[in-house]
């Protein structure tokens, strides 16, 4: 289950709609990508919880993304591979 500030963020627009917030679940895991608008692009944070517990915190400072979504596939792919690596035998 999400940490109880997790619920709180979900869906919303912080930094006068210069930051969105994206949460899935993936197997065990909560996902949270924050992506921040900024001059030249989006900036991509990426954070993992496991029962509750912040397990991984990954940011990516250079502004690689034309929008939200790309910054959120991209969050996406690299928790999923977080994850499996974790995972992994």
């Amino acid at each position: 289950m999400c940490p109880r500030s997790d619920l709180r963020l979900y869906g919303r627009r912080l930094l006068n709609d210069r930051e969105q917030i994206h949460h899935a679940r993936y197997r065990d895991y909560d996902i949270r990508v924050i992506a921040i608008e900024g001059q030249h692009g989006w900036e991509m944070s990426l954070r993992i919880f496991h029962a509750g517990k912040r397990i991984v915190r990954y940011r990516q400072d250079s502004p690689l993304y034309l929008d939200f979504e790309h910054a959120r596939i991209a969050g996406m792919l690299r928790a999923h591979e977080i994850i499996e690596r974790r995972s992994a035998p």
